[in-house]
């Protein structure tokens, strides 16, 4: 069996060593501490050794193991641990044993950082400071602090603060250069851009040092928070690296086959965005996340090395084909991830993507549930709806009709314009209702805003909204067309009479969300009162005649039907610019029936069509038309209508001209 000595300590070292377990193949890993130890468990497959090796020491271990020409010695050291490296290579060598150097990233600084100077080396750089001013955070690690301490000067050390291991032997060196206790911050790193700048403001920092210890080492998150913070980062440069390779190179190097990450996806709902609102399994799954995604203001408070403010799931997947060392990624979504949220789609998305992912997607508290907790108003008899990102009139029509036949009804809102467009509409319509808003809530500047119409209108407030709209004089929604004939304005122009257009809306089984044509729409009887069954309905009537014309206008206006639209024009000619429709009522055709038909059907099939006729030539229009084999469910009825006239003292009936009904699909 292959030997493999794999020299760690670092992250490079500690991802090499865990893939190669994923694959089984043993190996021995050498640290120089037991905190690296406790880094890298050992395993069946993995061996640790604790304690440094000079290169005599190095040279006897592999050759006391047995290694040979087909064994194998990894360097997965610092990138600044020349002397380690150097020793690593020749004992290789020594042995006759197969060499591979693992390389970090490469970043030489961030020109975008602000004030940054590049230093050969520490000697370099504690010169620059002894002529600066202010505290000074040192981040290099315990092994350079002897060096940084004998270039430097009393006044220059006294205002350092050095950031080291959480170690004995790191303590115990801080204590030998003589570095007061309160001047030393031992953590565990790599450091998020939030713990780096708390350190900043609260040790007053206005100097860093720093290597340029790549996006593992958590380089970039220095960078980002000392260009914020406006302090001067003093970056050391990294000694020429001997030639090497990437991690999954050298796992292809040492297997033979390429490695193929599984990974696990998390798609988080994570509440209002601040911590207090997320779930236990929530915190567990960002302490365990190797990089984390979603929208600015959600990952803003998390603190990691590697996050990223995007939530599309292409950009992610672009990311993480670039990163396969992203084992357990965590893409947060604000709410609820099954509310109103992008979490189902980039789940099927990232699916696609990587079939061997385990994806899991947690739930999270939605904002209506947040508000509902905070207004003290239950959600279980309400109607729940949105306009973020979508307050089109057609949008907010909706939204209002809902508001008529419900007495809660819970909104999820882009901005305090929509309060204001919502108030306009529920006014225009005689809605009197109350609009209460929860703002920024589970942030410090939380509020509920209660506020009638008027204060509505004219409502201004940044931040995240959410509405609750009680209307306590709510309707019940009338389960059958409900206008009558003197709900119209009508004056001269011609109507279909209430009993037909009744008739006719039943034939045309209207679904929610459908097109409509009302061709030859009269007083736009039918088209309103289609309009009116549903707000998701579009409804185009389509009249030729300019009094006609401004009577569907006048009656728009009346009935709020703010989903009808008015085509002026004469068909078949007004119907080309038309989307397709679902149903198509003909309640007038002045001659041009079957011209009409044919540029409707060329739109497409499956469409239904009501036509009215009292005449006989459009009644044999019609039957010639039924002729055609491929038209199907087709329905013909006769509609007798009779009305009351008073003769002297009696009442008498009088009939109307019989209607024809056809209907079919085609």
């Amino acid at each position: 069996m292959k030997k493999i000595l794999l020299f760690g300590g670092t992250t490079e070292g500690r991802l090499l060593s865990d893939i190669l377990l994923e694959c089984g193949m043993a190996h021995t890993v050498s640290v120089v501490s037991e905190y690296g130890n406790e880094m890298m468990k050992e395993d069946a497959s993995r061996r640790v050794l604790i304690g440094r090796m000079d290169e005599a020491e190095m040279t006897e271990y592999l050759k006391r193991e047995g290694f040979g020409a087909e064994d194998i010695c990894i360097d997965a050291t610092h990138p600044y641990a020349t002397e380690v490296s150097v020793n690593i290579l020749n004992a290789a060598k020594a042995a006759g044993v197969k060499h591979i150097r693992v390389l970090r990233d490469d970043t030489h600084g961030d020109p975008d950082a602000g004030t940054v100077s590049l230093c050969s080396d520490i000697k370099e750089c504690c010169e620059l400071l002894k002529a600066s001013e202010g505290n000074i955070l040192l981040t290099t690690g315990s092994k350079e602090l002897h060096d940084y301490c004998s270039y430097t000067d009393k006044d220059t050390k006294d205002r350092t603060y050095v950031r080291v291991l959480p170690t004995a032997e790191s303590i115990g060196i801080c204590a030998e250069e003589g570095i007061e206790a309160r001047h030393i911050i031992a953590a565990h790193g790599p450091f998020g851009y939030e713990f780096n700048a708390a350190l900043i403001r609260q040790y007053d920092i206005r100097h860093l040092v720093t290597k340029d210890s790549g996006s593992r080492g958590g380089f970039e998150e220095k960078m980002h928070a000392c260009r914020d913070a406006g302090i001067h980062a003093y970056v050391i440069k990294r000694p020429d690296d001997l030639p090497g390779v990437g991690i999954y190179e050298a796992y292809r190097m040492v297997t033979g086959k390429e490695y193929i990450c599984r990974r696990q996806i998390i798609l988080a709902g994570c509440g209002m965005g601040t911590e207090s609102s997320y779930s236990c399994e929530l915190k567990s799954a960002i302490e365990n996340a190797d990089a984390v995604f979603g929208a600015s203001r959600l990952i803003k408070g998390i603190d990691t090395a590697d996050k990223y403010a995007m939530y599309k799931a292409e950009d992610i997947a672009g990311v993480l084909k670039e990163k396969p060392e992203y084992k357990n990624v965590l893409i947060l979504f604000s709410g609820d991830s099954g509310f109103y949220s992008g979490a189902a789609a980039a789940a099927k998305y990232l699916r696609g993507w990587d079939a061997d992912a385990d994806i899991k997607i947690l739930p999270g508290i939605s904002s209506v549930a947040y508000l509902s907790a905070l207004s003290g108003e239950s959600y279980d008899d309400a109607l729940i709806s949105s306009i973020h990102g979508k307050d089109s009139l057609q949008d907010v029509n909706v939204l209002t009709e809902k508001v008529r036949y419900n007495r809660k009804t819970f909104v999820l809102l882009s901005g305090d314009k929509d309060v204001r467009l919502l108030a306009k509409a529920l006014k225009e319509k005689g809605i009197c209702a109350k609009i209460i808003i929860g703002a920024d809530m589970s942030y410090d500047s939380e509020a509920l805003i209660m506020l009638d119409l008027k204060e509505a209108e004219v409502f201004e407030r940044e931040g995240i909204l959410t509405a609750l709209i009680i209307n306590d004089g709510f309707k019940r929604r009338p389960l059958t067309a409900a206008l009558k004939d003197e709900d119209f304005i009508r004056d001269k122009v011609p109507m279909t009479k209430e009993c037909i257009r009744h008739e006719s809306l039943i034939h045309m089984q209207l679904k929610e969300g459908d097109v409509v044509y009302d061709i030859g729409g009269g007083t736009g009887s039918v088209a309103i009162e289609a309009a009116l069954l549903d707000p998701t309905l579009k409804v185009y009537t389509v009249e030729k005649k300019e009094e006609a014309q401004a009577l569907i206008e006048q009656n728009i206006i009346k009935h709020h039907a703010v989903n009808v639209q008015l085509i002026k024009g004469e068909a078949p000619q007004a119907l080309n610019d038309l989307e397709k429709p679902d149903s198509v009522f003909i309640g007038g055709s002045s001659g041009a029936l079957k011209d009409i038909i044919d540029t409707v059907h060329a739109k497409g099939s499956g469409i239904r069509y009501v036509i009215t006729a009292v005449s006989l030539e459009t009644i044999e229009e019609i039957r010639s038309l039924l002729d055609k084999g491929e038209i199907g469910d087709v329905s013909c009825v006769q509609l007798q209508v009779n009305d009351i006239y008073k003769a002297g003292s009696h009442h008498l009936l009088r009939a109307n001209n019989p209607v024809m009904l056809f209907s079919f699909k085609w």
